[in-house]
């Protein structure tokens, strides 16, 4: 007598369904750029304060900006921390923030620049601040380097510059 075999077996369907699984989780985008981006904006609003002592000490100095954080006014790189900041460190103007303490792991030791922007040949107009990748805008001029290298990615819209079409 034959016997006619219908179906599947159970490891048949458990194989299909592994298989449909591992897809179905590679479809799924991740949040983790989410995330990211978010940390690195929370590390952003660290340096809002020590903005002001940037603007003021460039002004006493005949607007000229200071070359490190003494000249500034503000406590040595490595005691400028916070859950997220290992260190932040100015330079000609420009903060370069050293990212570590709990951060992804794809930021760890990474750093963000932001930079003083002026308006050319009018240095007592108000100062401005960009990040990351940004460009100054037409008739602004950045101080300091930029050591950003954080991937484009994981930075907030703001600091990755202007998209033209």
């Amino acid at each position: 007598m034959l016997y006619k075999k219908h179906g599947f077996t159970l490891i048949e369907m458990l194989v299909v369904l592994a298989i449909m699984g591992v897809l179905t989780m590679m479809a799924i985008p991740t949040n983790a750029p989410l995330k990211m981006r978010q940390q690195v904006n929370e590390v952003l609003d660290y340096i809002e304060p020590l903005k002001k002592n940037v603007e003021a000490t460039y002004k006493l100095n005949g607007f000229s900006f200071p070359e490190t954080n003494k000249l500034a006014g503000l406590p040595d790189a490595d005691k400028l921390i916070s859950k997220q900041i290992t260190s932040v460190e100015l330079l000609d103007g420009a903060f370069h923030i050293q990212l570590g303490n709990n951060v992804y792991p794809a930021l760890e030791g990474k750093i963000i620049s932001v930079q003083p922007l002026v308006v050319i040949d009018s240095p007592s107009s108000p100062i401005d601040w960009q990040c990351g990748l940004a460009k100054a805008p037409d008739g602004m001029q950045t101080a300091g380097h930029n050591k950003t290298d954080i991937p484009l990615l994981m930075l907030p819209n703001a600091c990755r510059g202007a998209v033209k079409n």
